[in-house]
């Protein structure tokens, strides 16, 4: 691992927030899932497939900064 910038510790709590929260966007999405797949009524499956879009949304987010935080320290697996 060749590291291009020491992370303070912020940053690297933050890092593993970022991971976190990747993962709990994903557990998200397979949560709304199944209630759209369990849903019957046409307005509250909407609503449901609003919020796994959110969620499908927040994970692009997360995973982007979390990319930028591993090319910006250098960081290859984690």
């Amino acid at each position: 691992m060749q590291v291009i910038k020491a992370m303070t510790d912020k940053e690297r709590e933050l890092f593993a927030t970022f991971k976190i929260a990747i993962e709990a966007e994903r557990s998200a999405q397979a949560m709304y899932q199944k209630a759209v797949d369990l849903c019957e009524e046409p307005a509250l499956k909407s609503i449901l497939i609003g919020f796994y879009d959110d969620e499908v949304r927040h994970e692009k987010e997360v995973s982007a900064r979390y990319l930028q935080y591993k090319a910006e320290f250098g960081i290859e697996s984690a």
